[in-house]
């Protein structure tokens, strides 16, 4: 048929494949309805770009359930780079996403790569979740992504998918109907324009349903106005006729086919529906256009050309020859979850015994950390039993641990009326966690923990953990660890297996317990060898230990847990990644927190965490912020304030944004930033030293501004706390505080011996080298001022080291600005080259002069290759190198 209209769209899309070609990445998403002319629109566009590098799948509804299944069609297969984890579960789609990045870096390497999929409204979701991973971290790749879907609005999840598409640099094209010019050059003039206007009225202008009415209905019946078109000529009675012309043995394989789905191998449809001859029967549905034939490894297959012509079909069998049709699939299907859905289909009503079935089977897969497919079990099996509403929960359960959130606000509000109250409490609860909505949460909670309901439901242990965690973000740590031990003590614990042993340890340690919580972890085996047990109290050991300043053990502790957590919930995934980020911070290790907090804080956001988002945010701003990256920290501080409606998250929030100012040099920010956690009056998290840093902050500011009565009451406390705690790194900070108030008093004798004293903590192993660097700042200044030039240069040049090193742009600018002043001759070069460059271009070259070819870098900074060419090109030009050799000399000297 000839193709009339869309000359705009194309337009729009030729211009968008430009934009792609200059190195500037594009999203296009066109929707519509089925039939509206979306693919036939693209494949026009395809043949006149001049392109021939396009990647392209599609999605399929009968697949929608089968993991990966439209990323294999897509790729051929997954990267090789990926392995599943074990019990033959499928891989994270975080590292499915962060895998494609170097695929789609070698396909662009020639020419524009224009990546299509098809029908996304029916693709399964981890390839959706690892497309978005992937596509949010293109930056200057020559790719344009065409996303082809019914509609935006109405797209299950991801979430962060539909923000991607929601984002002002996506271009949406909505597809319309075709109008009567186009429609009378499709006819080509030989209809009057009175049977034109008709003809569109009637199909309103879907290509589809044109097409099938100008093959099925003759010119002269179009132009006859005297006699009526059929009514309704619906594309399914046309597609009906067809079948109906083909012969007992073909309609009883197209039944069949519409049964297994989209397409199938043709000898289970044959066996299916009975039919002896598969072939002659497939000939003939081919013949009348109902299916298609394609070929495979394992013979040929069966399809249907459009899911329109499968929908007609399938809807046309009546329920007992579907039922029938179901039950004989359940026998043949391949794989136990295409079995599963096919018993589901064949049963006429509940099935508690079929309820049961699937029911264990989604526990089973909760144990595993398999949370997608375990909801998916539950739901089914909801519907199968005779009292939906406790399966449901444990749905809701599960749907929330796999991040899907809006899944989950839908099944509960499906909860029948009368549900059990601790049913009802319990999904409530723990979808108002999730939200962000702790009050909420805390009342639905108390209500499921109250009404438990039988031992065996494991409610009341559910429950109980849910308000550990929600004491935790609350900043009631004694509390938190009180309901975590109630949870391990309940019935049905087994049945509660994510982040309790965290919350109760993370619980005492906010509360000041960490030595009596260290000495409850001390027989924990080491990641590697961990169960997926383990690894929640090992999590709560990494921040205890993070916290207490034995941040190599903090370390080996949180990296183990993030290399090994892939079958653990989504929550438990990014407070690892997040709190991993966190310890990076503190020990100097910039590159990687950058990495590891970013990662958190953009599965936050794709996951709808909104109760960890501001934690994940605030602790992604630090990074930035102390190497002047103004923009990308003031976007974490802008997410992470705006949503900081818990204590935790706001002083996450608020610490992150006092960060912001100080690197700037702005106390009075500092201290408007700081005001809302002084009107905090509970002592865990917020006051607790290790946990969240903002109180030397505080003063700092204060000292700044002159209010030195504000500042000395507020270090009163400090120091009085830290002198209990005894933690080296809180008594060299508050050392720090005190030089600097006396200093601003001119008590230069008593500064000098605070300074002194601070020094002394910091050298003891604390190993926090921004925290040393600020301190030799300060006491550098201090020993200018007093006219110790000799002394203060080589505590400035000692911190000018450190922060160099660490890439903190400000303050090398201040150590430089106080260097200047001593007017001496220096003992060192001048500041790191690596200051020239963006964060982004001093992380690259980084891991380059480490010997890392570009693909090892962008697979460790989760980019594309074109990215990191492009950093690095930069990196060349600014620092006047042209190899890796001289890039490595250049920062090595």
């Amino acid at each position: 048929m000839t193709f009339v209209g869309r000359d705009q769209e194309l337009r729009c899309l030729a211009a968008e494949f430009e934009r792609a070609r200059a190195g500037l990445p594009r999203l296009v998403v066109v929707e519509g309805p089925a039939g509206i002319g979306k693919t036939t629109l693209v494949q026009r566009f395809l043949e006149t770009c001049g392109t021939g590098n396009v990647l392209f799948t599609d999605g399929d509804e009968g697949e929608a359930l089968l993991p990966y299944g439209t990323l294999t069609r897509l790729f051929g297969g997954l990267p090789a780079q990926v392995e599943a984890p074990a019990a033959a579960e499928p891989p994270d789609p975080l590292a499915v996403g962060a895998a494609l990045l170097p695929e789609l870096s070698e396909r662009q390497a020639s020419e524009p790569l224009c990546l299509v999929v098809d029908d996304v409204h029916w693709a399964d979701a981890p390839t959706l979740r690892a497309l978005t991973f992937c596509l949010r971290r293109l930056r200057v790749d020559r790719v344009m992504a065409v996303l082809m879907l019914r509609e935006a609005a109405t797209l299950p999840g991801p979430e962060g998918l539909r923000r991607l598409i929601a984002a002002d640099t996506t271009h949406r094209l909505r597809l319309r109907g075709l109008r009567e010019p186009e429609v009378a050059t499709l006819v080509g003039g030989r209809v009057s324009q009175r049977a034109v206007a008709r003809l569109v009225a009637h199909t309103e202008g879907v290509p589809l349903h044109l097409r099938a009415l100008l093959e099925e209905v003759s010119l002269e019946a179009l132009d006859d106005l005297a006699q009526p078109l059929p009514a309704p000529r619906s594309y399914t009675m046309l597609v009906l006729a067809k079948v109906a012309r083909c012969a007992p043995p073909a309609r009883e394989l197209v039944g069949a086919v519409s049964v297994l789905g989209m397409s199938c191998p043709l000898h289970l449809a044959a066996r299916v529906a009975g039919v002896a001859e598969p072939l002659q029967a497939l000939e003939q549905a081919v013949r009348e256009g109902v299916l298609l034939e394609r070929s495979s490894s394992r013979g040929p297959v069966a399809a249907f050309a459009h899911p329109l012509i499968r929908a007609a079909v399938y809807r046309d069998l009546g329920p007992a020859q579907r039922s029938a049709l179901h039950a004989r699939a359940a026998l043949v299907a391949e794989g136990e979850q295409a079995r599963l859905r096919h018993r589901i289909e064949a049963v006429a009503g509940p099935s508690p015994e079929l309820a049961a079935e699937l029911a264990e089977l989604g526990r089973a897969q909760v144990r595993l950390g398999a949370f997608g497919g375990a909801a998916e079990h539950l739901k089914a099996a909801a519907e199968m039993s005779g009292d939906p509403a406790p399966l449901a929960a444990e749905a809701v359960e599960a749907l929330l641990l796999d991040g899907r959130v809006d899944e989950a606000a839908g099944l509960t509000a499906s909860l029948p009326d009368d549900a059990h109250p601790a049913v009802r409490g319990y999904a409530l609860g723990h979808l108002a966690m999730v939200r962000g909505q702790v009050e909420e949460a805390r009342a639905q909670l108390i209500t499921a923990w109250e009404q438990a309901g039988p031992p065996e439901s494991g409610l009341a242990a559910r429950a109980a953990q849910q308000l550990a965690m929600l004491c935790l973000v609350k900043a009631e740590g004694a509390q938190a660890a009180r309901w975590a031990e109630r949870a391990r003590d309940s019935p049905g614990y087994r049945l509660s297996i994510d982040y309790n042993r965290f919350t109760q340890l993370t619980g005492l340690a906010v509360s000041g317990e960490i030595d009596a919580a260290l000495a409850a972890t001390a027989d924990l085996p080491p990641p590697a060898s961990a169960t997926i047990a383990d690894l929640d109290a090992l999590l709560g050991r990494g921040l205890l230990r993070t916290c207490s300043d034995d941040l190599a053990g903090g370390l080996a502790d949180l990296s183990g847990v993030v290399a090994a957590c892939g079958e653990r919930s989504v929550p438990f995934r990014m407070l690892a990644t997040a709190m991993l980020g966190q310890v990076e911070y503190r020990s100097g290790r910039w590159d990687d927190a950058a990495l590891h907090t970013e990662t958190a804080a953009s599965v936050a956001d794709d996951a709808d965490q909104r109760w960890l988002s501001p934690i994940c945010h605030g602790l992604a701003a630090l990074v930035p912020a102390s190497r002047g990256d103004w923009p990308l920290a003031e976007s974490h501080v802008r997410a992470a304030v705006a949503g900081a409606d818990s204590v935790a998250a706001l002083a996450h929030g608020c610490g992150a944004a006092a960060h912001l100012a100080a690197a700037r040099g702005d106390h009075a920010t500092t201290v408007t930033a700081l005001e809302p956690l002084r009107a905090v009056e509970v002592h865990d998290i917020v006051y607790e030293p290790g946990v969240v840093q903002w109180l030397d902050l505080f003063i700092d500011a204060l000292v700044g501004l002159g209010e030195l009565a504000r500042a000395e009451t507020c270090l009163v406390a400090v120091e009085r706390l830290a002198g209990r705690r005894g933690r080296r790194s809180a008594l060299a900070t508050a050392a720090r505080c005190r030089g600097g108030l006396h200093a601003a008093r001119h008590e230069n004798a008593l500064a000098d011996a605070a300074f002194t004293t601070a020094l002394a903590h910091a050298g003891a192993g604390a190993g926090l080298p921004f925290d040393e660097a600020r301190l030799r700042l300060a006491y550098g200044r201090f020993l200018r001022r007093l006219g110790r030039r000799r002394q203060a240069q080589s505590h400035l040049e000692l911190a000018l080291g450190l922060f160099a090193r660490l890439g903190a742009a400000p303050y090398v600018g201040r150590c430089e600005q106080e260097l200047s002043a001593c007017g001496l001759p220096r003992a060192e070069p001048g500041a790191s080259p690596l200051l020239r460059l963006t964060p982004q271009e001093q992380a690259v070259a980084r891991l380059v002069a480490t010997g890392m070819t570009n693909r090892q870098v962008a697979r460790e900074l989760v980019l594309s290759v074109k990215t990191i060419e492009y950093h690095l090109g930069n990196a060349y030009a600014k620092l006047g190198v042209s190899s890796r050799v001289a890039l490595t000399t250049k920062l090595l000297h």
